[in-house]
């Protein structure tokens, strides 16, 4: 199974969308051993109610989005990053030993009081097998 751990936002303009870095995250499983009809389920959670700053005020998590940019052995879908829940990312196909999600972040203007600089937060990934 390979994750990313984390997620960057060079926030240059406070009144600007920014795209994470890396721009494109993959997550992916193979030689995955299913039991018959079960089918591999793949969350998001931020550990965190708001990024780490450079200074000042942290960006809340709820304005960080991602977009399935393609998925293959299930379906990949877009969300919003939450603390206080996990959000799907991706569900395999009932019996599929490996499959794969790129995830495109995206970071919602963050408004004013926020300062510009490296903003970073930590994420933690929750892989559960599921009968669909």
């Amino acid at each position: 199974m390979s994750v990313p751990m984390a997620v960057s936002f060079e926030v240059t303009d406070v009144s600007r969308g920014t795209s994470g870095s890396p721009q494109l995250s993959t997550v992916s499983f193979s030689n995955a051993t299913l039991s018959p009809g079960r089918a591999l389920r793949v969350s998001v959670q931020a550990d965190a109610a708001a990024f780490t700053p450079p200074s000042g005020a942290g960006i809340p998590v709820s304005k960080v989005s991602w977009s399935n940019l393609g998925a293959s052995g299930g379906v990949g879908l877009n969300g919003t990053l939450g603390s206080s829940f996990f959000a799907l990312v991706f569900q395999s196909d009932p019996g599929i030993a490996s499959g794969r999600v790129d995830l495109g972040w995206m970071l919602a203007p963050p408004g004013s009081g926020i300062r510009a600089g490296t903003h970073q937060l930590t994420i933690r990934w929750k892989v559960e097998s599921i009968t669909p």
